[in-house]
Order: structure tokens, then sequence, then C-alpha cells
């Protein structure tokens, strides 16, 4: 699906994150400190960061979006739409954006919902912001995206323990003199390379989904945690990712040294550097930015473009960005938009509870 919007900007874009950061070297005793420094020297992730079991997803895109109201003197009277982007609600029911709608006292007279979606969610969730302000239905959409992912992840699976770690993000989008280029693809029958099996309709929790199964190399998961197969996923970003790319470009005609920034979804250095490979791409263009954060799903994007801001700022790398998420679904997808206008502040680390 190929879709163009006018007339719409972001204004805004903010990331919190929880304060306790777990140092990935201490899991040598656990995993072998030889095979940490390994995954530490391949993922470009050597710290992650963990929410306490009181926090979740709506606390940090609270978090986020009261400092991005703040920073630009917003009026929360002023937002008309809701949109959260995560894999890790709050609750099975009501959607978390609603919880989003009271705890920043947003008005009774707007839209809010939720998008169950992780990798390419910056993506999707902006493309829905987009056509909510497109289509004259909002004028304001606060979009919010994250992950408590470390909940969902088996403490003893070091594939996904030493990725995956907690962000959430806000970005205000709204009426304005910007236009953002999207392209967005799916494939179901692939939904299986990354998948939590228990605590839905299909297979609700019981005795049995908490247990504990090994599998590949002294790695354990359950049916309650995310099973990943890491090469399968690998593979299919280096497969679909660089054919969406250049024709992203095409259609933009932009050629790929005009491009400053290449935001793509921080899954790990390796995946990023073999994605330049593929592409010829300048290293310099590819941020990398969750070194000491981690993979956050459906908020990586955003966490990167805060992490990054002032240096690609300077270096003035903002105005032709193409964006892409690649991931759960499976799905990816990507946007061409100008950011040289938008106000992206610093990471802010929530205080301790």
């Amino acid at each position: 699906m190929k879709v163009l919007f006018e007339n719409v900007a972001i204004r805004g874009m903010a990331t919190a994150v929880p304060s306790e950061c777990l140092d990935l070297f201490s899991l040598g005793s656990q995993f072998g400190e030889k095979e940490v420094k390994k995954l530490i020297a391949s993922t470009g992730i050597s710290k992650i960061r963990v929410a306490p079991p009181q926090v979740c997803i709506s606390d940090i895109c609270e978090a986020a979006a009261r400092n991005l109201f703040q920073e630009l003197a917003i009026e929360p009277a002023s937002i008309d739409g809701v949109v959260l982007v995560s894999e890790t609600p709050d609750y099975l029911v009501p959607p978390t954006s609603f919880i989003l709608q009271e705890k920043l006292g947003l008005s009774k007279d707007i839209v809010a919902f939720d998008i169950n979606h992780g990798c390419s969610g910056f993506i999707y969730g902006l493309y829905q912001a987009s056509m909510l302000v497109s289509s004259g239905g909002c004028r304001r959409v606060l979009l919010c995206l994250g992950d408590v992912a470390t909940r969902r992840v088996h403490p003893q699976d070091k594939a996904v323990r030493m990725m995956f770690g907690d962000s959430g993000s806000a970005l205000l989008v709204e009426r304005g003199a910007g236009s953002l280029r999207f392209h967005l693809m799916s494939d179901g029958m692939s939904h299986r390379a990354l998948v939590i099996p228990a605590g839905g309709a299909k297979k609700p929790c019981d005795a049995t989904t908490s247990l504990p199964e090994a599998y590949g190399k002294n790695n354990v998961r359950s049916e309650e945690t995310l099973h990943m197969n890491g090469m399968d996923v690998m593979y299919f970003a280096l497969r679909e990712v660089p054919p969406m790319i250049e024709e992203m470009l095409a259609d933009t005609g932009w050629s790929k040294e005009e491009v400053g920034t290449f935001a793509l979804h921080q899954a790990n250095r390796l995946i990023l550097d073999q994605l330049v490979h593929k592409l010829k791409l300048p290293k310099e263009a590819v941020p990398f930015g969750v070194g000491e954060i981690g993979n956050s799903a459906p908020s990586s994007i955003s966490t990167m473009l805060c992490v990054k801001h002032k240096q690609l700022e300077a270096e003035e790398r903002l105005e032709k960005v193409v964006a892409c998420g690649f991931g759960v679904g499976l799905s990816w997808a990507a946007v061409a938009l100008d950011l040289s206008q938008t106000k992206i502040l610093d990471v802010w680390e929530m205080p301790n509870a």
C-alpha cells in the first residue's frame, strides 16, 4: 500500500525511559562471559532499560507526553485524537489509549484507540495519525508508542533478554505545511517468526503455559514469553527492506546521497550493518542509538531520534528522512518525511517511583 498525505506535520517528539538500567555484562555469570561479550559486540546493545513492576506503558508514554506538552506549550484540551501503539497494553480491556486520556486530562470529545503492533509500529502509528488529520476528523493527534518489552521476555532466554528494553515515545501530529509518503506491507503467513503463544483467546494462560521449556543452546522460554526465530527475522529484513527503501527513493525522487538520515528500526547493530552493506549506504546516514536502552519495538525509531537529534540537527540530516520499521506480523513499512521543523527532545529519564 502506498499513500501520500499532504498538509500534515509532526510538530514534536519526545521519549521517556525508566531510570533502572541493566548492564548486560553482568549476565556473564548466567550465560557465560565469552558468550555475553560476543552478543554485545554483535548487537551493539550493552545495557537495557527495565521498567519496575508498578510501571506500565501508559506511565512511560504519559511521561513522554507531559514533557512534550510542556516544551511546546500545548493545552491538553487541544488534543482531539489519541493513538497508542504497543504490544504490552496495561490491560486486555480497556484500550490503554483510554488510560492515557484520563492520565493526561484530555477532553471527552476525542477519538482514542490502540494498535497492537511491534517493530514497524512507528510507521503504522504515524500512518494512522496522519490519516486522522488528513481526513479532517482531527486537528491534532497525540501518537504514543512503546513497550515494556522486558515483561514478555524469559530471563533465561539470552537472545531476547540481551536485546529488548523498555521505552515510550509521544509525537504530536497536526495540520501543517508538510507531507508524508508511506509504503506499508504485511505477511501474515510468517507470523510465527515472532510470537507469544499463550495469553490470548486462542490459548489462554493456564498452569502449564508458564512452565519453562528448553530450546537452542542453553536457552529457556515459556509459552507466555516471546518466541523469536532470529535467523528468520534477519533474513526477512535483508530480503524485504532494501527493495522497499529503493522503491521509496524512486517515488520521492531522492538519491541515497540526498537523504540525511535513514531512520531504521533499531533491532540491533548487526542487522543495521547488514542493511547498510546491502543498500550501499554511508554508515553515518544510518544511526544506531539504543545501545544503552535496548530495542523497544514500536518506539525504537523515535527513541533513536531523541538520542541522536542534536547531532543530526547539527549535521543538517533531518530535512530528508526515510524511516523504516520491520518485524512482528511479519510487517515492514517506510515513510519519507521532513523532520527539520520538528521539535525533538532529549530522552527523559523517569524518576524512581
